[in-house]
């Protein structure tokens, strides 16, 4: 795979995917929301505020996080957001309240076939903590040292 490489169907999301085996065991060394394009105004002269405003999440993924060269970055772009959650529920025994960003496993899903949407969800090692995140384009970069 090169090092940018922008999903346009979902075999291709599968593919990048298979090329870091679904980033298993993995983490997220950073997180990014990006709100642009957001001071429009409305048919009736109102601000539209980020609501309507053109939403990019970027992803840092560290996916070799153990042994001598651990530090291996993967910008995971997820491209016109139309929603996102992160939702965290602390185990059972009440250890670690909450995610540790450790990725347990990222699977990404057709949304919505007539809007060609993604459906990418990143389940986090401990607990029911996870990351969703609706999205019509993936974009993934390595980052080069």
């Amino acid at each position: 795979m090169n090092d940018r490489f922008e999903a346009t169907n979902f075999e291709e999301v599968e593919e990048a995917l298979k090329q870091y085996n679904n980033f298993h065991d993995d983490y997220i060394a950073g997180i990014e929301i990006k709100f642009e394009n957001y001071k429009g105004l409305d048919a009736d002269g109102r601000s539209t505020g980020i609501g309507n405003a053109d939403k990019t999440i970027i992803l840092t993924v560290n996916t070799y996080p153990y042994g001598k060269d651990h530090e291996q970055f993967v910008n995971v772009e997820l491209k016109d957001v139309k929603s996102f959650e992160i939702s965290s529920l602390p185990e059972d025994n009440g250890a670690n309240p909450g995610p540790d960003w450790g990725i347990f496993d990222m699977t990404i899903l057709p949304d919505k076939p007539e809007r060609n949407d993604f459906n990418c969800e990143i389940n986090f090692v401990y607990g029911d903590s996870k990351f969703i995140v609706i999205c019509s384009k993936i974009v993934f970069h390595k980052q080069v040292s």
